[in-house]
């Protein structure tokens, strides 16, 4: 298992509820800098269009700090004309304009020297029943990201889940789901991004959908935050769901996990840096724990069945 940690730009400037506004607004070049006294943050993920207006500029940027790029995150539900949805709309006027988005967003990837844009189609749902043809629906979101993951073979897709928001149902609402669409489609280059609130958000656990991914050899991304499982929070990661995120780190070291793994904690109330130090500090605490188990043992016991034994043994190794 070899993980580099990274931060989602957005997270170090404004941010915003349906309430209230907390911090200052930042440039893309700000943000990145802010990210860079963040102790043991090694990269970023990064979204277009909104804050690659000046490639040139993020380029340099990236290069002054020793910043990598996890991903590029590929917005297609902010635009006015987006509000009902992009990917699953019958409107093909709107559908190409998702696929140029992704397109686009491929390129610039490319030429940041990141292998993957993702993808989180929030705005394709519905509200209300007998609103939609959900059959109609799946076959443009398939039709969509078939065209966008053909555009170019040497950049990943990775298509993310969340249960809801913006819409009351999200179609790919479940790893589940998302798994189903991207065998579909078809294409070598998609994957899925696997965010832990999400998951947790629907009644997931997340190493089950870490290992689903796994079967069915896609390729998978990791956001990490935490949440009480009613709603998607952002909070720092294990101070919710502790043995979750433990259970998790364990199948990314049996899966010899290597990659990145994106912080999308939302600050709202604490101070930023301080903040995702405290993230990646205690993700980096959790992957030395988990570095020193047993695995052989673990694992024997588990297929054994020795449950009682295994959680004694784990509160042994872990709680000391």
């Amino acid at each position: 298992m070899e993980i580099k940690q990274a931060i989602i730009t957005g997270f170090m400037g404004k941010l915003k509820d349906r309430f209230s506004e907390y911090h200052e607004s930042k440039t893309p070049e700000e943000k990145i800098a802010a990210v860079a006294q963040v102790k043991g943050a090694k990269g970023v993920e990064i979204v277009y269009p909104y804050e690659l207006q000046d490639l040139d500029s993020i380029k340099r940027t990236l290069k002054k700090h020793h910043l990598g790029v996890a991903a590029v995150n590929v917005n297609i539900k902010g635009e006015p004309e987006f509000v009902n949805g992009s990917s699953s709309v019958n409107s093909k006027t709107l559908r190409d304009k998702a696929i140029q988005f992704i397109c686009e967003g491929m390129d610039v990837a490319a030429r940041l020297g990141a292998d993957k844009i993702t993808c989180c189609p929030l705005s394709d749902g519905y509200d209300y029943l007998f609103q939609v043809d959900y059959q109609q629906a799946w076959r443009n979101m398939v039709s969509t990201f078939k065209e966008a993951a053909r555009y170019r073979k040497d950049i990943l897709l990775f298509l993310e889940y969340k249960g809801s928001e913006t819409r009351v149902n999200c179609y790919l609402d479940t790893a589940a789901k998302t798994l189903c669409m991207i065998r579909e489609i078809g294409e070598p280059n998609l994957g899925i991004t696997i965010d832990v609130g999400h998951a947790l958000m629907v009644g997931e656990t997340v190493a089950e959908s870490i290992c689903l991914a796994q079967t069915s050899t896609t390729p998978y991304y990791i956001h990490i935050n935490d949440n009480n499982r009613r709603w998607d929070w952002d909070l720092i990661p294990a101070t919710r769901n502790l043995w979750d995120y433990l259970e998790m780190l364990f199948y990314l070291r049996k899966f010899n996990y290597r990659g990145w793994v994106t912080s999308d904690m939302s600050p709202v109330r604490l101070n930023p840096i301080q903040a995702f130090e405290r993230t990646i500090a205690t993700t980096e605490k959790m992957i030395r724990m988990v570095n020193r188990l047993d695995m052989k043992k673990l694992q024997t016991m588990m297929k054994e069945g020795q449950t009682l034994e295994t959680l004694k043994w784990l509160e042994e190794q872990m709680l000391r």
